[in-house]
């Protein structure tokens, strides 16, 4: 075999290509290693940005119990399917540990910044490959699940959104405003309501009994009848289905 400083390097990388290195979990077995692989690793482990956020979308079988959960994962209860429309949505199961921290010895509980920085703000949510599909919510509640230890119920609101949850893939959460009812100044909220019904039933972080307005997806206004069911929650009644938007001020 050659020296290794006399083979040439190649400027041209691509995900098949490998190097050799040791196996530390089998006995520092020598064996190949793909560009590919590690670079999923580095993703995966958020080993060059230590604070990312990222999930795993974990599509349940029906016969699949809460012990089936795993680690690092986003998932539903009861199992909406393998893909879930992000606006169709007001709540997931999430786990303590984002992949990163799953991936630490001993993992690292992230549970408090659920129910401390993310409660009333804005939160972004992407699919790692493809920042497209993306969405945009109200982190409203999170909630210990005591059947199911290690995992919690997050209550959210859709705000913007396109894409769906796909399994298996992975997504990034961002805290995108804090508290957008901590600030001064007059509070405002927008809703969106994805699929046509008659009856929409807003939860918002206004703290307060906002004044509403309605539009349909073509844009026109629309009126409804408002009740105040409390100071965090607004149901608006219409005569028709339809879906738009509602703007709280």
């Amino acid at each position: 075999m050659a020296r290794i400083s006399t083979y040439p390097i190649d400027t041209d990388l691509v995900g098949a290509d490998k190097w050799i290195g040791t196996d530390a979990t089998n006995k520092n077995a020598t064996k190949n290693f793909t560009l590919s692989a590690v670079a999923d690793w580095i993703n995966t482990t958020a080993s060059v940005d230590s604070q990312t956020l990222r999930y795993n979308f974990q599509a349940l079988a029906h016969n699949q119990g809460a012990k089936s959960r795993k680690q690092g994962t986003i998932s539903f209860d009861p199992n909406l399917g393998d893909t879930v429309p992000f606006d169709s949505i007001g709540s997931f199961v999430i786990s303590e540990y984002s992949l990163r921290y799953a991936s630490q010895t001993p993992p690292r509980n992230i549970s408090d910044f659920y129910t401390g920085a993310l409660i009333n703000s804005y939160i972004l949510l992407t699919n790692t490959d493809d920042i497209s599909k993306y969405a945009i919510y109200t982190w409203d509640s999170a909630v210990a699940r005591t059947n199911n230890p290690g995992f919690w119920d997050i209550g959210l609101t859709p705000v913007a959104t396109n894409g769906n949850f796909q399994n298996t893939k992975d997504y990034f959460i961002s805290l995108l405003t804090y508290n957008p009812s901590a600030g001064g100044g007059d509070k405002n909220y927008v809703f969106k309501q994805g699929f046509p019904s008659t009856t929409w039933v807003i939860t918002h972080p206004l703290d307060k009994y906002p004044s509403v307005s309605v539009v349909d997806s073509s844009g026109q206004e629309v009126i409804c009848t408002v009740e105040y069911i409390d100071i965090s929650t607004v149901k608006l009644t219409f005569n028709v289905a339809f879906s738009g938007e509602a703007y709280l001020n």
